[in-house]
């Protein structure tokens, strides 16, 4: 006995809202600024790769509805629909076969041309720190342990162990925070296992590798919070690598990091008598 069309078309109506309803239920899930698709960049090198993501979109998202479209219709069109039917059968096409290897091939050639491109220009700060002056420069090692961020504010690019041994450094754990408009070179470090520093709105993933320190930069455009992750499995307390990024103005900059020094200098309190 052959299936039902009208019944086939419900089924399939139904399984297209069920996927819309899902959809819909997530947005809440994002209010708190993280984005179902990119959050707004606020960095160069995060609008470079904002930019290569929405090319990138508009290229497979016709791509992924034609052939979902295609695949659907020769599903419905020449469905089995009864035991004693069969569906069309076709033979094999030179050109076609042709057509939809080269095709493929160019296209995520050229995707990958270009990711390379972005990612060479954007984790090389020297591309874009000649440009800048000394004074509107700043040079940060961030180092990932199991499980947390510190990020010490150096004189110089690198995480070298004897500069890091400078007392007069100012170091924070888990947020850092940088003035609006500097250039700020990142050096990444581990000295355990890999870990992964992602802000998706300023910057792409740059991982810490134990004996190789990676490069990355930031020049935040505006005041403001966002939030990122380590993203490289890490260990058992992954899920409390948690990054977050704080833009100040300059006069609230140089208040906060008065305070971190003044407080990193300040001695800790004697244990009380026991009885």
């Amino acid at each position: 006995m052959g299936r039902n069309p009208v019944r086939l078309r419900s089924l399939s109506m139904a399984v297209l809202l069920a996927a819309l309803a899902v959809i819909l239920l997530a947005v809440p899930a994002f209010a708190d600024g993280t984005s179902v698709v990119f959050p707004q960049p606020v960095s160069p090198n995060g609008h470079r790769i904002y930019d290569l993501y929405i090319y990138v979109s508009y290229a497979a998202i016709p791509i992924f509805i034609g052939i979902e479209a295609g695949l659907l219709w020769i599903i419905f069109k020449y469905r089995r629909k009864g035991p004693d039917h069969y569906g069309a059968t076709w033979h094999h096409n030179t050109r076609i076969e042709i057509a939809w290897t080269i095709a493929p091939t160019i296209i995520v050639a050229v995707i990958g041309y270009l990711a390379f491109v972005e990612l060479d220009r954007d984790f090389n700060p020297d591309h874009f720190s000649q440009n800048v002056a000394a004074s509107d420069q700043m040079n940060i090692c961030v180092q990932g342990y199991q499980f947390y961020w510190t990020y010490t504010y150096t004189n110089k690019p690198g995480c070298d162990p004897a500069e890091l041994q400078n007392k007069t450094d100012l170091v924070a754990k888990d947020t850092l925070v940088v003035p609006v408009g500097k250039f700020v070179h990142l050096t990444m470090h581990s000295d355990n296992v890999i870990h992964s520093w992602w802000v998706p709105a300023i910057s792409g993933k740059t991982d810490a590798v134990p004996g190789y320190d990676n490069q990355a930069f930031m020049q935040i455009e505006k005041t403001g919070t966002w939030e990122g992750e380590c993203a490289e499995l890490c260990g058992v307390g992954h899920y409390q690598m948690q990054i977050k990024v704080t833009a100040l103005n300059q006069n609230n900059f140089d208040t906060w990091a008065s305070q971190q020094k003044a407080a990193a200098t300040k001695p800790a309190p004697a244990p009380s008598p026991t009885k």
